[in-house]
């Protein structure tokens, strides 16, 4: 594997990294009466957090929380990462 490391610069590999709340199902006409102050029902609990993403594969678990500046950037804590990590 060390080998390998001196290959690939993986320092400047820049990957996105997607949080997600969770899914909801609806239909074409039920998203085209939503309005401001709508609630959207998640499939899961607030408990549950949220998931760290890279592509579609899971990386880790977080939770929500803001970075305590004047302007509360919404950020995530890291709580846990998966198994293939």
């Amino acid at each position: 594997m060390d080998t390998l490391k001196h290959l690939i610069d993986t320092d400047n590999i820049m990957v996105e990294v997607t949080v997600r709340l969770g899914r909801s199902r609806q239909t074409v006409a039920q998203l085209s009466v939503l309005r401001a102050d709508d609630v959207l029902m998640l499939d899961q609990a607030i408990e549950d957090g949220v998931e760290i993403c890279v592509g579609d594969k899971v990386i880790a678990r977080g939770e929500l929380t803001g970075d305590g500046s004047p302007d509360e950037r919404l950020c995530v804590r890291i709580i846990g990462t998966t198994e293939a990590v």
